[in-house]
This record gives C-alpha cells, structure tokens and sequence, in this order.
C-alpha cells in the first residue's frame, strides 16, 4: 500500500512539470536516477508522501534538481 501510494505521488508530481530534466554531459537515465534521489530526500524529510503537499513537493524537487545542476526543458 505505501509503495502504491509513493508511486501516485510520484506521478502527481511529475504530471505538473512540463518538460524534463536536462543537463550537459548527463542521460535521461542520470537525471531520471537523480530526480529519484531528489523524491527520496523530500519523502524522508517530511516524513512520508502522504505529508507533503504536491505543490511543496513540486518546488522542493525544483530546487534539488536546480543545485544538481539541471534545468527544466519545456517541451
């Protein structure tokens, strides 16, 4: 069920990002596999998916990702 749950809200968050991830030099898979680690920090910080509102999770990932150095290619 909390696999279930994760997974929805992976995909509320990343159903509101139009486009992708990109960065010089990385793949799809590197900044697929990064946005991952970004989801992961979030859901511990908060505690958990069912925590964190989709808004706040869409920003914070936004951030994370900005530091690791990607930027969003609208598509």
């Amino acid at each position: 069920m909390k696999m279930v749950l994760v997974s929805l809200m992976v995909l509320v968050v990343t159903g509101c990002t139009a486009g992708r991830w990109v960065q010089a030099g990385k793949s799809d898979l590197d900044s697929r596999r990064d946005s991952f680690d970004c989801e992961n920090v979030i859901v511990t910080k908060h505690g958990g998916w069912q925590r964190v509102e989709p808004f706040t999770a869409a920003i914070e990932i936004r951030e994370c990702m900005q530091v690791k150095g990607y930027h969003l290619e609208q598509n």
